[in-house]
């Protein structure tokens, strides 16, 4: 870099770097990657050559220097990844401030990355070897290991998750070593979250474990899960978990869809599939305990001397880093395309998919009983649909064609209820194996029910709608507002898997309003292009760049579990179950436990006054766990309030003396204490027993 001036000014235009600039006690050469928050620099000292002759600067972009979250979230960056000290962990020079501002001073790794790796052998149909991708594999589980050892000074585990293991945060040089880096969004479970939602994900979508799509609780062992997903990626030559959209691709996650990788089983080391099946497994209790034991299960597969598979992804490295090799490749392709369009037809190839049109907001609608209503926007089509008020056979003339009904239009069907054909009246389809008046029953004695008989089929609720509802539409005389409130709650095994409303205010839209997720003119936007995405609100936010893919994925779920909760509040109408009935489709899988819906109804209808007013001349009554417990509570998830009662409870105790023992050692508050106990009654897992009698 000699005769090169030095500017003495870092540059904060968040553009690329002419030339090489002062920045603290080093020099900015280039800028090399920028991210949505930060920026890294190839860089040099300005002195010497101490702490590397050459090194990477990663510094805020000027944008998120304002931030003070984004500020705060780069200094626990910085704290994480400077205390991991491990050969296989990306090295963390310094981490300091150049006049305020917050910077990372990294060990430079000539090579590429993962991602590069595994997309240039995949397009060159060269695929990496077995014995080499566990090699990579073990490495990166012994970088995980020291990650989740690390402690304070005191010697305290920190409990940090990476939650970014994915192949584009894989380093690889060109001497064959493999490291992990990139902690940008890597977190300790001991801190407290730097906003609300803890577990709002930022990592690779095709990456992230069940738990993490879910927005459950995760722990190291999600990390665990991720680099299975890499392992198995390298392995088979493609994506883990494929999917026509994020929405699929993060349903397949959930569910761990592990169909590519099974379907290549044969074709791997014999007795790898077991150990990979049970990394990827859904549970993680399931899954290998830490990474030393993921290692320990993946020696079988690795030779005694890993030599000649460093030289090996030495020499990948190289060949995937040459750019000469690319640049003939790309010659080659222009080439042979050249001799083709001389001497042979051009084969037929995929057009890329592009949106049609929206649908023009003048749809007429003709029902059965010869009503007409004009100029119907598509957003109120689909409010009509959902509500009732437009049925399979009545009409629709979109963009001025031909009248259909709506069960033939794709785009409106899909809004249809799910029991369609089989609960055309309220009173459902036949007799009811179980019925309940909901003034009498309670929705959490309902559920109850269910769950003591982990039931499969429909239970049908309904009842009157508001009597202040809106006068009729000027123009057609028709109400616009249904004559009941309905709801379609179909379980499997005692889970539900879709939940289905009549009530406008509960459709996706309105939801994520409600939970400022988006506004109300980005809804309106989104309401409008929904017909160039097939009907799918949530694929249209995505697609419009509106909702993170993980937000309408939570969202979807919360929405069928709040859909529950509010029937807590029904004070008439009824609920009917249908064993055996099944939807007509299911676009999107919940999979919510019986017990989370019974706590979540719990909350919504019993503030803390209402449970302690409740439990206000029980508090001498002694509360046991049933022994042995019932098959039901051994086959589902409870909640963890839930678990740490039972755990309190030993073979009975005072409900006075459980919340004063939980309110001083778990800092729990009465209320919440006392949601437990009525969901572990309700549930079948405790019984009251009464007053304690004196001797």
């Amino acid at each position: 870099m000699a005769g090169r001036e030095v500017s003495n000014n870092p540059p904060r235009d968040g553009r690329t770097l002419g030339d090489p600039v002062r920045f603290g006690h080093y020099v900015l050469n280039k800028r090399i990657a920028v991210g949505g928050m930060s920026e890294v620099y190839l860089a040099r000292p300005a002195s010497g050559s101490s702490p590397a002759p050459e090194l990477v600067i990663k510094r805020l972009l000027p944008a998120a220097l304002g931030d003070s979250r984004a500020v705060k979230t780069f200094r626990v960056e910085a704290s994480l990844h400077a205390a991991a000290r491990h050969p296989n962990v990306v090295q963390v020079f310094e981490a300091g401030e150049v006049q305020g501002e917050p910077y990372l001073a990294m060990e430079y790794i000539a090579g590429v990355d993962a991602f590069r790796l595994m997309r240039r052998t995949q397009s060159d149909k060269r695929p990496i070897s077995a014995s080499l991708a566990i090699y990579m594999a073990r490495e990166l589980a012994k970088a995980l290991g020291c990650v989740h050892r690390l402690t304070d000074p005191l010697g305290n585990p920190l409990g940090i998750v990476h939650r970014d293991v994915t192949p584009s945060n894989i380093y690889l040089s060109e001497a064959g070593a493999v490291k992990l880096g990139d902690f940008g969004i890597a977190r300790s479970i001991a801190e407290k979250p730097l906003a609300s939602g803890n577990n709002v994900l930022k990592g690779k979508y095709a990456y992230l474990a069940p738990e993490q799509v879910s927005g459950e609780h995760f722990d190291h062992r999600a990390d665990l899960f991720s680099l299975a997903v890499v392992l198995s990626e390298m392995l088979i030559g493609q994506a883990l978990f494929p999917g026509a959209g994020q929405l699929a691709v993060l349903l397949a996650i959930r569910d761990c869809r592990i169909d590519p990788l099974r379907a290549a089983r044969n074709s791997l080391p014999r007795g790898l599939f077991p150990v990979l099946e049970q990394a990827l497994a859904k549970v993680p209790d399931e899954r290998f305990a830490s990474a030393e034991a993921f290692y320990e299960a993946l020696a079988p597969f690795a030779p005694p001397d890993c030599a000649p598979l460093v030289t090996e992804l030495a020499e990948l490295v190289r060949w995937a880093a040459d750019p000469t090799t690319l640049a003939k490749k790309i010659e080659g392709a222009l080439r042979d395309s050249a001799k083709m369009r001389i001497g042979t037809p051009l084969p037929q190839r995929a057009e890329r998919k592009t949106l049609p049109p929206p649908h023009p907001s003048n749809a007429r609608v003709r029902t059965r009983d010869g009503r007409t209503l004009s100029d119907v926007s598509f957003a109120k089509l689909v409010e009509f649909i959902v509500t009732g008020e437009l049925g399979a056979d009545d009409e629709v003339s979109m963009g001025g064609g031909d009248f259909r009904t709506v069960s033939s239009v794709d785009v409106l069907a899909r809004h249809l209820p799910p029991s369609t054909a089989t609960t055309n009246q309220v009173d459902g389809p036949g007799i009811p194996d179980y019925a309940a008046e909901l003034g009498a029953t309670s929705m959490l004695e309902v559920l109850g029910w269910l769950l003591a008989h982990r039931e499969t089929g429909l239970l049908f609720a309904d009842r009157p709608a508001r009597t202040d509802a809106p006068e009729a539409d000027a123009g057609t005389g028709r109400s616009l507002a249904p004559l009941t409130t309905r709801r379609e709650l179909y379980f499997e095994k005692g889970r539900l898997t879709l939940a289905a409303s009549s009530e406008p205010s509960e459709l996706l839209g309105e939801y994520l309003v409600e939970k400022g997720a988006i506004t109300r003119p980005q809804l309106e936007s989104a309401l409008a292009a929904m017909p160039r995405f097939d009907g799918h609100l949530g694929d249209t936010l995505i697609g419009l760049s509106l909702v993170d893919p993980v937000e309408v994925f939570q969202a979807i779920r919360s929405q069928g579990s709040s859909r529950v909760a509010r029937m807590f509040r029904w004070t008439s109408g009824r609920a009917s179950f249908y064993r055996g009935v099944k939807p007509q489709r299911v676009d999107f899988r919940l999979d919510l436990e019986i017990p989370e819906l019974m706590l979540a109804g719990i909350n919504e209808s019993m503030n803390d006054a209402t449970i302690v007013e409740r439990y206000k001349d029980k508090l001498d009554s002694v509360f046991v766990p049933v022994r042995p417990p019932r098959p039901h509570a051994l086959s589902v998830a409870w909640p963890s309030v839930v678990v740490v009662l039972i755990g309190s409870l030993g073979s009975g105790r005072k409900l006075n003396e459980l919340l004063a023992t939980l309110k001083d050692s778990r800092k729990m508050d009465a209320p919440d204490v006392l949601r437990a106990v009525e969901l572990a009654l309700a549930g079948g897992l405790v019984q009251n027993a009464g007053p304690k009698r004196r001797a």
